[in-house]
């Protein structure tokens, strides 16, 4: 198994040299939008991973998660497309990639959760989730670093690129290039050209309104957000979830979270897993190997993300033929399969613990060491905890990424 390396990053920071709203430089604005691309992306796994773990996916809990992972991969496109405006160049690999258990990068460690991969729970989502998406009062300052929410994090930036002006756009595509043409389902938005102040102003509007909602010093909190679409799937008047027309508003992921800590009851049912991922508690050697090519596939994905944002006249196709494909069809189907296999070898899977994927970013991987690496789980595996159902999606989706791979070079 290759040893995960960290490569350094054109925009990777030291953010003892910058003060709680000092932005005043274009140097400094890329940097914190740096940070706010690997924030964005951080939570994607810990919801993932909770969203994954949920067997009753017509439960409100599981369609209020699936909900916020795609609005958050929204703000990543958001976030990449105002780093890359003013000069910089959006990275998902080496030190950029989350690693777990860890805080929000760049947070206050006393104020702010900390983030590791577990199953869903009330409590994950009462204590960690709203804690992740807790809105900050209106009165409350900027904090470029050390930051007690994001939504003070991102008024430091507003700041920084009201104080910078247009000047911080001058330098917009160099390392980089916007996506606009970015669909992942319903829910999201419509990707913001950032090309100056307004813009960008606009796009950190959609970020932070979307994500925590706001709060008003003297009125209640207010759970609604304009900008979920007219027609969108929610909570309908009957109890059940599903396509509500003419609807104009969405709740912002704070209340969807509270939405699920107050109502969702009972809390659905969820994979019988160990509390915290953790590959030196897993014993089973299939486990590992599965924990292993979860590992893999997600590193691919990462390398072919980051190059999607980069210039190349290929960027569109690696992100709808590789990056989305396998977002899609292989780590969902991947992840609920390690949730079916103890960690000890003569454990029962319908007692568990069963293991959890780690969310592990490894240099210089690639298709072919996955297909190796699937062989190899599917010899091992033969009929056992139901793995052959339960995977026999990923070689059909495993052939269709090879060929795409080899169309585009």
């Amino acid at each position: 198994m290759p040893v995960a390396t960290q490569s350094d990053a054109p925009h990777q920071l030291d953010f003892r040299t910058l003060k709680h709203t000092d932005i005043s430089e274009a140097a400094h604005l890329q940097h914190m939008l740096a940070m706010a691309l690997q924030l964005e992306f951080s939570t994607i796994p810990v919801y993932g991973t909770a969203l994954y773990s949920i067997t009753d996916t017509s439960s409100l809990a599981f369609q209020h998660l699936k909900s916020v992972m795609i609005e958050e991969m929204y703000h990543v496109n958001q976030a990449a497309n105002l780093l890359v405006a003013v000069g910089g160049k959006p990275c998902f690999t080496g030190k950029a990639a989350p690693a777990y258990p860890a805080y929000l990068p760049g947070a206050n460690q006393k104020t702010t959760p900390y983030l590791s991969i577990r199953p869903a729970s009330r409590d994950l989502v009462k204590d960690v989730f709203m804690a992740i998406e807790h809105p900050a009062p209106v009165q409350a300052p900027a904090e470029g670093k050390k930051y007690d929410s994001i939504g003070q994090f991102y008024k430091a930036i507003k700041d920084g690129i009201e104080k910078v002006g247009n000047d911080a756009f001058k330098n917009s595509g160099q390392n980089g290039k916007q996506r606009l043409d970015y669909y992942i389902g319903k829910q999201g938005g419509k990707p913001t050209y950032v090309t100056d102040v307004k813009t960008a102003l606009h796009a950190i509007e959609t970020i932070v309104e979307q994500g925590e909602g706001a709060i008003n010093p003297t009125h209640p909190l207010n759970p609604l957000q304009p900008f979920g679409s007219y027609n969108h799937y929610g909570q309908r008047l009957d109890g059940t979830y599903g396509p509500i027309l003419g609807t104009p508003f969405e709740l912002s992921h704070y209340y969807k979270f509270k939405t699920i800590a107050d109502k969702a009851k009972p809390f659905p049912p969820v994979r019988p897993t160990v509390s915290t991922a953790n590959i030196n508690n897993y014993e089973n050697s299939l486990a590992v190997m599965m924990a292993n090519a979860f590992d893999m596939i997600y590193s691919v994905m990462l390398h072919k993300l980051e190059f999607s944002f980069q210039e190349g006249d290929q960027s569109r196709e690696v992100y709808f033929q590789l990056v989305l494909p396998i977002m899609h069809e292989i780590l969902p189907v991947l992840a609920r399969a390690i949730m079916q296999v103890p960690i000890w070898t003569e454990g029962d899977a319908s007692i568990g613990p069963n293991a959890l994927p780690l969310w592990n970013y490894i240099e210089g991987l690639s298709l072919a060491s996955f297909r190796e690496k699937m062989v190899e789980i599917l010899n091992h595996a033969n009929s056992q905890f139901g793995l052959e159902q339960a995977l026999q999606s990923i070689p059909g989706a495993l052939d269709r990424l090879t060929t795409s791979a080899k169309t585009l070079g």
